[in-house]
C-alpha cells in the first residue's frame, strides 16, 4: 500500500480504483464495507468499529469525500460514528503542535455537533460535511508540513498504579517531557475513571496562555466530544491532547509570554493561600452589578495581579459571588472582540468559554477558583498583547453601548441586523442590543445566525465563535445579555456574504440521501 503522501498526490483527481475495494451494499446498521482495510503498523489502530470509517475518510481524495460519505450514510452509517470518525481522523493525522492552525479540524468537531443539534432535521448533516472537507484540507496541509501520524503506544510489561501513576503523570507534565507524559496518560486512561482524568487535566489547559488560549479550548473540547462519541475513544484523544498541552516547553516565548511570566504561578499561590478563607457560598449569585463594573474597570488596566486580588477580596467580603466575577470576565472578552476584530478577539471569547466550562465541570473547589482567576488573568494578558499590535485597540467600551432603533417584528429586525453584520459590525451590534431587550429569548437570533453559518462558513472559527458566544449569552446575568449579544455581530456571518462553494456541494450531496 502506498504511503499517505503518495496516496494524496496520485489520487488528487482520480477515483479509488487500485487503492480501496469498492463498497458493497450492507444491511441497515452496518457502518461500512471496509472491515478488511489494511492498517499500517506505524500508526495507532483505533477501535475496530470505527477504524474502517476513519480509513475511508483518510484515504478518499478531498473532492470525492462527499460522495463517499453519502454512500456510507445510505448503507446505514450512524450519525455518532460519522462524528467520531471525523474527530479521530484529525487526532490520528494532524499534528497537535501547535494546538491551533490546521488542528482546528479537531477543535471544530464539538462546535459542528452543537450547530447540528440546533439545526432543522433536513440540514442536520451539513455541519459534519463542512467538518469533513475541513479535515481533508488540514490533512493536506499536515502532509506538506511533515506528515504527522499518531504512533502506536509503547507498551510496557508492567504499568504503575494508584498514586504512583498520578505522580508519574504530574512529574512529566511539570517537566514538559512528552515521552514520559505520553506513557503516563496511556496508563491513566486505562485504569482511571473519566471524571478522575478530566479533573486533573483542567489545570494543564489553563496554565498556559501562549497560543492565545487554545490549550484550555483543547481540554474542554476533548472532554465534550468524548462525552458524545464515547469514552472508549479516549486513549488516542488524550494522547493527542497531552502533546498539545506540552507544546512550546517551559521557556519558549510565544505571543509576548514565556510560561513563567504568566498569571498561572501567582494564581496557584493565591488559591492555596485563600481557598479556605472564602465563605462557603462564594459560588452563589448576589446580583452585585456594581462589583461587575468595578472589576471590569480593573481588568481594563491590564494588571493581572491587581485584578485577581481584587476579585478575591470581593469574594471574601461576600459583597459578590463568582457569577458576578464571571460577568466581568465575559464582558472583558466581548469588549476586546469589539476593540480588535480578528483572530485574537475571537479567542478572547472562545478561551473564556472554555475556562467557564472547566469551572462548571470541575468538582474540586480549588480547581474552580483557579479557573476563575485564570480567566481574569488571561483577559489582562490578552489586553496587553493585543494593545501592542499594529492596529491597537479601538476606544470602545462594552458598558457604553447604546441601543438604536430596529423593526418591531423579530424576523424583520433579524434581516436588518444580519444585513449589516459584514458591512458595519458596530451598527449591527447596536441593533442587536435593541433586539435583545425586546426579544430576550435567544433562539430566534441564534437560529438565524446558524442558518447563515450553514450556507456561508469558510473557517472553523465561524462555528467555534458562534457556539461560544451563544453559550456565554446564557451564562451571564440578565442585565448583561444585551451587551453579549451585541458583541456577537463582530464575527458572525452576515447575510450579504457569498455562499460557500463547499456548502453548496454539501447541500447537493445531501439531497441524494
Amino acid at each position: 500500500m502506498p504511503n499517505r503522501r503518495q496516496f494524496l498526490t496520485t489520487t488528487a483527481g482520480a477515483g479509488l480504483v487500485g487503492y480501496l475495494p469498492r463498497p458493497t451494499m450492507l444491511p441497515y446498521g452496518t457502518p461500512v464495507s471496509m472491515a478488511e482495510l489494511a492498517v499500517t503498523p506505524d500508526i495507532v489502530r483505533l477501535n475496530a468499529d470505527i477504524e474502517p470509517v476513519v480509513r475511508l475518510i483518510e484515504q478518499t481524495p478531498r473532492q470525492k469525500c462527499f460522495d463517499m460519505i453519502v454512500q456510507q450514510l445510505q448503507q446505514g452509517l450512524p450519525y455518532r460514528q460519522f462524528l467520531a470518525a471525523l474527530y479521530l481522523a484529525g487526532i490520528r493525522n494532524v499534528n497537535p503542535q501547535p494546538p491551533g492552525f490546521k488542528f482546528h479540524c479537531v477543535f471544530v468537531i464539538h462546535s459542528a455537533h452543537q450547530v447540528s443539534l440546533d439545526t432543522p432535521v433536513k440540514d442536520r448533516l451539513l455541519p459534519l460535511f463542512w467538518a469533513l472537507d475541513n479535515f481533508k484540507a488540514s490533512q493536506e496541509r499536515d502532509v506538506e508540513e511533515g506528515d504527522f501520524q499518531l504512533k502506536p503506544v509503547h507498551e510496557q510489561k508492567t504499568w504503575s498504579s494508584g498514586d504512583v501513576a498520578w505522580k508519574e503523570f504530574h512529574d512529566a507534565m511539570d517537566q514538559w517531557d512528552e515521552a514520559k507524559a505520553d506513557r503516563a496518560i496511556v496508563n491513566l486512561v486505562r485504569h482511571c475513571s473519566a471524571h478522575q482524568m478530566i479533573e486533573q487535566l483542567w489545570q494543564y489547559g489553563a496554565r498556559d496562555y501562549r497560543n492565545i488560549g487554545h490549550k484550555a479550548i483543547f481540554v474542554a473540547n476533548t472532554w465534550r466530544t468524548l462525552q458524545t462519541i464515547g469514552w472508549h475513544h479516549a486513549e488516542p484523544a488524550l494522547r493527542s491532547l497531552v502533546l498539545g498541552l506540552l507544546d512550546f516547553g517551559k521557556s519558549l516565548r510565544v505571543n509576548d509570554y514565556a510560561f513563567e511570566d504568566q498569571s498561572f504561578l501567582a494564581n496557584v499561590e493565591l488559591v492555596d493561600r485563600n481557598i479556605h478563607q472564602l465563605p462557603g457560598n462564594w459560588t452563589t449569585h448576589r446580583n452585585a452589578v456594581e462589583v461587575t463594573k468595578m472589576l471590569l474597570e480593573v481588568i481594563r488596566s491590564g494588571k493581572s495581579a491587581d485584578a485577581c486580588s481584587t476579585a478575591l477580596q470581593e469574594l471574601q467580603s461576600q459583597r459578590t459571588g463568582a457569577p458576578e466575577i464571571w460577568d466581568a470576565v465575559h464582558l472583558a472578552a466581548g469588549e476586546l472582540m469589539m476593540q480588535q476584530q480578528g483572530i485574537y478577539g475571537i479567542h478572547t471569547v472562545t478561551s473564556v468559554n472554555a475556562l467557564r466550562y472547566a469551572y462548571q465541570t470541575a468538582a474540586d473547589l480549588k480547581t474552580r477558583l483557579l479557573m476563575l482567576l485564570q480567566a481574569i488573568g488571561w483577559m489582562c494578558q490578552f489586553r496587553k498583547f493585543m494593545s501592542g499590535k499594529q492596529q491597537g485597540l479601538k476606544e470602545l467600551k462594552i458598558t457604553e453601548l447604546e441601543p438604536v432603533e430596529t423593526p418591531q417584528r423579530s424576523h424583520d429586525a433579524l434581516d436588518d441586523i444580519f444585513a449589516l453584520v459584514a458591512k458595519n459590525a458596530p451598527q449591527a451590534a447596536a441593533k442587536a442590543m435593541t433586539y435583545a431587550g425586546r426579544h430576550p429569548q435567544l433562539t430566534p437570533f441564534s437560529r438565524f445566525a446558524q442558518q447563515l453559518i450553514l450556507r456561508k462558513a469558510t473557517d472553523a472559527h465561524d462555528y467555534k465563535y458562534a457556539v461560544s458566544i451563544f453559550e456565554d449569552y446564557r451564562q451571564v446575568s440578565s442585565p448583561w445579555r444585551p451587551h453579549m449579544l451585541a458583541t456577537s455581530t463582530f464575527h458572525l456571518r452576515g447575510s450579504t456574504l457569498p455562499d460557500s462553494p463547499v456548502m453548496n456541494r454539501a447541500m447537493e450531496a445531501i439531497r441524494t440521501l
